[in-house]
């Protein structure tokens, strides 16, 4: 092996030291920036709402209006009107500064039996029955407005409810049942967390131990595993400093980063192996080249461009609606990027200060063999491979329209997590969980008067009440005085009781009135089952039909908003965003590679194995009847970039084989030689650092997980057996007519080697 002159091996030995001391020096901030990040974690359930919709601003006017309408719901077992602790805990809760009100069963039965409304007992339950009380009439709960305190740490509200529970009237957490999105969220903070430092260390820890089995080098793993998580430090770092925050999809942000880091080292290091068992001939060499320079020149390429098209891929999701994926999309992209730079800085340097001493398999010759056997069988068979490929595309690109989305509760959550556990328990003893906001405009010029604007809101209540559907419905109706339906002298009484400015002034205080320079509003909460097969869009879409008419009549108009109808839109704008960023991604690559490969009928050919892993998997999805999550919109695109990865390294290795004027079975045979190793340790290694999140039970990081460890192996599929079929076939020959890249490539092709 040829040394280089001796001043320039002392220049190049400071240029590493100095590389490597300045990345240390860099190494407290990106850390520092990084503990930051993951200690910023926050999940606002608003962050999930689409924005730029009519249905998200009037969810904002509704807040503007009545305040925020996000609450927790408590309750256990045995929790009925007649247990002395409701009012206990009730009362605990009442001055704690994560929430703003308390409102239970026996206070608001008791508040409709005393004056000025003195309901009969029996009147006043059928009142609350539904909302709460169970429909029994027994079972109760308590119902809490979060406070903005409470809203700004949810986990230290859901602890609250908790511990005043056990320390207040002797009820465990393990007994209580709560719900409402102020639980939600708490629940999902503390998955976030647990996904951060738990799993991701576990992650960490399983990719260490693939990559080190696979390299065959202890001392190359730890380079590779130095390069991964440099890398997703400094991409946390950037999250951190540039003003972002951490949410359940942002957990995912680190073990993306870092095994698509290790994807790209691992192709280096296979690089640097190649060029140690065969170095190059004596002949051939150049003044100062080594291994690592002769690795570093076949990988700067591949590697950069792979970097790039991935972080097209997941740039790509700035197109969508919903903020944690927009953010999500920037952030990895950005991390993506910058995790080349730490590659070629960090990994040439080590391998030069430290240079590790790769041994020749024992069974290499057989390995080659086994691998010509391999690539000749596939150019022998390439229409059979090819046609089996594109069925099986086929069978998926069939089911793509039909795909569905949910972001359901249910979904949300494994059945038998205790979320799931808890909702259930609630909806069957005190009544459904899921709101609707309906409000009622009236003109404060109009000559109506109190008495009948209460008629129009009963009228409203009693339509929706009469639906095919279990609901729970609450109101000012609810809180006022019973309504006179005669014309006798105790009636009229009642109607200047009931139109008096006291009247409306109470119903104001109950937050269900509000008004406006021109309007009152009066508001009726809705509540749906979460639990079930209801159809939110559908049941949404009803009940507008059916009550317009009535308002209509009445001489006012209705707002439908709260959390169904975003729901039902979330849903919708989640394949929207799935395929508008998933084509966006795949115009923009696919432009990339006609300006690599100066060959749209090449750029083409290489976008059918791209395709395959996203068009057979999500198509799949549809033949097991699974909706998309949240969390399967962003693989798509990360996805599309992961598998324009190995098609780079293996399509630079076939055009340099057949710029240097081998057959095109013979450079086919070259680039499976020198990449197959390569793309089957990355996969190994990206799918058990990716299984690790399949033990969440937060259900879209677990489909997340499980949906790129997936595409990961169907992108294997693609590039191992499509896209050699398609390269062996006569399509192949749209390679041939390229013009060889003398000015970019002028690397002599190098004895095949194991790895890529």
């Amino acid at each position: 092996m040829s040394e280089p002159p001796r001043p320039a091996a002392r220049r190049r030995t400071r240029t590493a030291v100095a590389t490597l001391v300045v990345m240390l020096l860099g190494l407290p901030l990106v850390v520092w920036g990084a503990i930051g990040a993951l200690r910023s974690t926050s999940n606002d359930p608003r962050q999930w709402l689409p924005r730029g919709f009519a249905e998200t601003d009037r969810y904002d006017w509704f807040q503007e209006h009545f305040g925020s309408d996000e609450i927790a719901v408590v309750s256990w077992p045995g929790c009925t009107l007649d247990d002395p602790r409701v009012d206990q805990l009730a009362t605990a809760l009442t001055v704690s500064p994560y929430f703003d009100r308390v409102r239970s069963g026996p206070s608001v039965l008791q508040q409709l039996m005393q004056p000025p409304l003195e309901l009969s007992r029996p009147a006043a339950l059928r009142r609350l029955r539904g909302s709460l009380l169970g429909s029994h009439g027994q079972d109760t709960c308590l119902v809490l407005s979060t406070s903005a305190v409470g809203q700004d740490d949810r986990i230290a509200a859901v602890g609250e409810i908790e511990r005043l529970a056990a320390a207040r009237i002797d009820v465990s957490a393990d007994s209580l049942r709560l719900a409402g999105p102020t639980v939600d969220a708490a629940a999902i903070d503390a998955e976030s967390r647990r996904l951060l430092f738990q799993l991701a260390g576990f992650a960490a820890l399983l990719s260490f131990v693939i990559a080190s089995v696979r390299l065959r080098s202890v001392p190359m793993a730890i380079m590779v595993l130095l390069v991964a998580g440099y890398s997703t430090g400094l991409g946390l770092a950037i999250l951190y400093f540039s003003g972002g925050e951490m949410n359940l999809l942002m957990t995912m942000l680190p073990p993306l980063i870092y095994v698509l880091s290790i994807s790209s080292a691992v192709h280096l290091a296979n690089y640097y192996r190649d060029a140690v068992a065969e170095p190059t001939p004596r002949d051939k060499r150049g003044p100062g080249t080594t291994p690592l320079a002769t690795a570093v020149a076949h990988g700067w390429l591949p590697c950069s461009l792979a970097a790039v098209t991935t972080g097209i891929g997941l740039a790509s999701l700035v197109l969508s609606k919903i903020d944690p994926i927009r953010t999500f999309g920037i952030y990895a992209a950005i991390g993506i990027v910058a995790s080349v730079g730490v590659l070629f800085l960090f990994l040439p340097a080590a391998l030069y200060l430290f240079p590790v001493r790769q041994t020749a398999a024992p069974a290499k010759s057989a390995k080659r063999l086994s691998g010509s056997n391999f690539i000749a069988g596939i150019a022998r068979y390439h229409y059979v491979v090819l046609a089996g490929c594109l069925v099986v595309m086929g069978l998926g690109a069939w089911g793509l329209p039909y795909v569905k989305s949910t972001v359901r509760l249910q979904d949300r959550f494994l059945p038998s997590s205790d979320a799931i556990q808890d909702y259930r328990w609630l909806e069957q003893h005190v009544g459904p969980m899921v709101p609707l906001e309906v409000v009622i405009h009236f003109d404060k010029h109009d000559s109506q008067d109190l008495l009948q604007r209460l008629r129009t809101v009963a009228m409203v209540q009693g339509e929706i009440q009469s639906m095919d559907q279990p609901l729970a419905t609450m109101s000012a109706i609810n809180l006022a005085p019973r309504l006179p339906r005669g014309g006798g002298i105790a009636d009229v009484a009642k109607r200047q009781v009931i139109n008096r400015e006291s009247t409306y002034q109470g119903l104001l205080a109950t937050d269900f009135v509000a008004e406006t320079e021109d309007e009152q509003l009066w508001r009726i909460t809705v509540r749906a089952e979460a639990i079930g097969d209801l159809d939110y869009g559908r049941f949404a879409e009803t009940l507008r039909q059916n009550i317009d008419p009535l308002l209509q009549q009445q001489r006012a108009r209705g707002t439908y908003t709260g959390v169904i109808p975003l729901i039902y839109k979330a849903q919708r704008q989640l394949l929207q965003d799935l395929f508008r960023s998933f084509l966006a991604a795949f115009a923009v690559i696919a432009v990339v590679l006609v300006l690599v490969l100066r060959s749209p009928l090449a750029a083409a050919l290489a976008m059918v194995p791209n395709l395959f892993p996203a068009v057979v998997v999500f198509g799949g999805l549809e033949w097991v009847d699974i909706p998309i999550q949240i969390g399967s919109v962003m693989t798509a695109s990360a996805a599309l970039g992961i598998a324009v990865d190995d098609t780079v390294h293996f399509l630079t290795w076939f055009r340099r084989g057949i710029d240097a004027g081998a057959s095109r079975q013979a450079a086919l045979r070259d680039a499976f030689e020198r990449c197959a190793g390569a793309m089957l340790h990355t996969t190994l290694i990206c799918c058990g650092g990716l299984l690790v999140f399949a033990a969440s039970s937060f259900v879209p990081i677990l489909h997340f997980a499980w949906l790129m460890v997936f595409l990961l192996l169907a992108a294997l599929v693609g590039d191992l057996l499509l896209l050699p079929a398609i390269l062996a076939g006569p399509l192949g020959r749209g390679f041939e007519r390229r013009p060889v890249r003398r000015k970019l490539e002028r690397l002599e092709t190098v004895p095949a080697g194991e790895g890529g």
